[in-house]
């Protein structure tokens, strides 16, 4: 054999040797690069950049590509830093043999370039092969046209290769540094060598548990959507530090506490466990603390954005109650600006009505005046106090727009408050008022989004106009502004809705008028809610990508630790039988330990989440709970699958 061909074909020989650590890292990196030039090629497609909303899918597909960059990383330098490790004891016996540090470097390069090439390679092939039908999904989750054809992304393909080639170089002189740092003795030896029972560090349970508790009070106490928004990653990073004090440090107290109670810890199913679990504990810790956090990355990605695409329909009737909205700015305006009457704007509006030949199965009109002020006792005023959004109507445009009846004196009122709870008798300013009766739904008007906002809203019907002007000729009362509305639902196809809305914003002639349509607004809902969940479910493939891998590593790891302990201990009196429970108990343990944590975070994280999703427009709290435990149930489900494999694999090691 040539000398120069003698290292490239003993790194082909080792990678094939040693494929139960490198199957999984190549499968892995492999997944990662084609994830990576799928939402590459998302972002770089002209069918994604030619429909409607593409700058929020684009957006997405950009914002997809960032995490799966950086996630990359983290789980190649974990997977590389796992394998090199299982393999100290190789390297260390070739440098005794007479290899030079230098040789095992150049060896490290072959075997690097081979798994760069392999899993670059490998990724591109299957991203190009799956793209056309992620490119399908994502235009079906947003109901969009569907165009047929087949696209490669070149500069999809150059990001690719540049991304995972930096990667596997980053892990090539990490190895090197490993390498250059290591003596052959140590490297020999460095699997048998034993790892020491860790301290208990009380201090950092206190840290962890004060940290972890700040976390779930942030987010049981948040109340507010924006507050929620300002404060969700804050209290993310708490558990996330909670989390991790808590398995390195917390883990070890208990097991140090199970192991002082004689009762428990003097019994043949329960002294090996406890016994073996402390002593790895040290290096058991991250691992369990990274599947912990994983698993709550998969539940909140997936169960949000499913709930976020699940509720489409009930925003949509929540913020465009009607088909067609017809609005007309009549104060609050550019003065300068000359505005249409509004019985001209109705007239119009008809007009084309009559000429499109539709037929509307609802037509209505009403004023609607709008203002901002602040309470204090029992007075809307314009000074200081809680912000409020009112708003008023006549009792006249009221009946006309629900057909609900209502009769009302001048000085009561029919009340609907957000936010804010109003005495029976209240004051505008200097006007007193009674409440008559409390409404159960806000007016249905189109682009109502009153839920997610902070400010309090107050909807109010009067009597009649004159109560209206008495209250815009208040002191301040150029805080208030009113409008015209038409609204309107159509018999007909979706698309002969759309194309009226179209007909009547180039039809109606006039300043300060615009045209809201429910059917134009859903395609644009759609396509951001469509983009949400395709995003977030592949991003929670990623992570139980990534889960699954530890749990794997984990799993192969401990085998091979365990399979001389296993051994001594049926050479002392162990039976098999007891063997294997206590073999049982001690996985179980360990790996659903971090799963049961997942579902805790997931808890005290419902309230946060509930109210970051208002900001979207989602009321529906029973919702996101279904969606969330079914999300959790299919999780752990997947989560036995990958623990059962990984546990066989496990057994056979131990076993041999």
């Amino acid at each position: 054999m040539r000398k120069s061909s003698f290292f490239p074909r003993l790194a082909l020989v080792n990678l094939l040797r040693n494929s139960r650590y490198y199957g999984p890292y190549l499968l892995s990196c492999g997944g990662t690069a084609s994830m990576f030039y799928i939402l590459r090629y998302l972002t770089e497609s002209d069918i994604v950049a030619s429909v409607r909303g593409a700058g929020y899918l684009q957006s997405l597909m950009y914002l997809g590509c960032i995490v799966v960059a950086l996630f990359s990383a983290v789980l190649l330098l974990y997977a590389n830093s796992f394998v090199m490790k299982r393999r100290q004891r190789e390297l260390g016996l070739y440098n005794i043999l007479g290899l030079e540090k230098r040789h095992i470097a150049l060896l490290c390069l072959w075997e690097a370039l081979y798994c760069a090439l392999a899993a670059i390679a490998g990724g591109i092939a299957a991203g190009i092969l799956f793209s056309k039908l992620t490119l399908l999904l994502l235009l079906q989750l947003s109901r969009l046209p569907v165009e047929f054809g087949f696209e490669i992304s070149v500069s999809a393909i150059f990001s690719t290769v540049a991304l995972f080639a930096a990667l596997f170089a980053l892990t090539l002189v990490c190895n090197l540094v490993r390498i250059g740092r290591a003596r052959p003795v140590e490297l020999l030896h460095s699997e048998s060598a034993g790892e020491r029972e860790p301290r208990t560090k009380r201090l950092l349970v206190v840290f962890g548990l004060l940290t972890l508790g700040g976390g779930y009070f942030l987010s049981w106490k948040v109340r507010q959507p924006t507050e929620a928004l300002a404060l969700f990653f804050l209290a993310v990073v708490l558990v996330m530090i909670g989390t991790y004090c808590l398995f390195t440090a917390g883990s070890v107290a208990v097991l140090k506490a199970l192991r002082s109670n004689p009762g428990y810890y003097y019994q043949t199913r329960h002294f090996t466990a406890v016994a073996g679990l402390l002593h790895r504990m040290k290096q058991n810790a991250v691992g369990l603390a990274n599947i912990c956090i994983l698993s709550t990355m998969v539940l909140v990605t997936v169960s949000t954005t499913v709930t976020l695409y699940l509720s489409c329909e009930e925003t949509l009737d929540q913020m465009y109650p009607y088909d067609i909205q017809v609005a007309q700015r009549l104060t609050g305006y550019d003065e300068n600006v000359e505005l249409p009457v509004s019985g001209d704007v109705l007239d119009q509006v008809e007009e084309i009505l009559a000429a499109s030949g539709r037929t509307a199965s609802h037509f209505g009109w009403l004023n609607l005046v709008e203002g901002q002020c602040w309470y204090s006792g029992n007075t809307l005023q314009w000074e200081t106090g809680p912000e409020v959004r009112l708003r008023l109507v006549t009792e006249e445009d009221y009946i006309r727009c629900t057909g609900l009846e209502a009769q009302l004196e001048a000085d009561q009122v029919l009340v609907y408050t957000q936010g804010l709870d109003l005495p029976d008798t209240f004051y505008i300013g200097s006007l007193p008022f009674h409440v008559a009766q409390r409404l159960e739904a806000d007016l249905p008007v189109n682009g109502n989004t009153l839920v997610s906002s902070e400010v309090s809203w107050v909807t109010l019907v009067v009597s009649g106009r004159s109560v209206l002007e008495d209250v815009m000729a208040q002191p301040s009362g150029d805080h208030f502004s009113e409008e015209f509305l038409i609204q309107m639902n159509l018999d007909g196809t979706e698309e002969e809705k759309l194309d009226l809305s179209w007909e009547l914003l180039g039809g109606i002639s006039g300043e300060g008028i615009t045209v809201n349509s429910r059917q134009d607004n859903t395609a644009t809902l759609y396509t951001m809610y469509g983009g949400f969940l395709f995003l977030g479910v592949f991003l929670g493939l990623l992570f139980l990508l990534a889960t699954a891998l530890i749990i794997y590593y984990k799993q192969i790891s401990e085998g091979y630790e365990d399979q001389r302990r296993y051994q001594i201990m049926q050479q002392v009196g162990m039976s098999r039988k007891e063997v294997k429970r206590a073999i049982n108990k001690q996985i179980l343990l360990v790996f659903f330990l971090p799963l049961l944590m997942a579902a805790l975070h997931m808890v005290f994280a419902f309230e946060i989440i509930c109210n970051m999703l208002l900001v979207f427009g989602m009321v529906n709290r029973l919702l996101f709970f279904g969606c969330t435990a079914v999300t959790f149930l299919i999780f752990a489900a997947a989560y036995v699958v990958v623990y059962r494999i990984t546990a066989r694999t496990y057994y056979r090691l131990v076993e041999a």
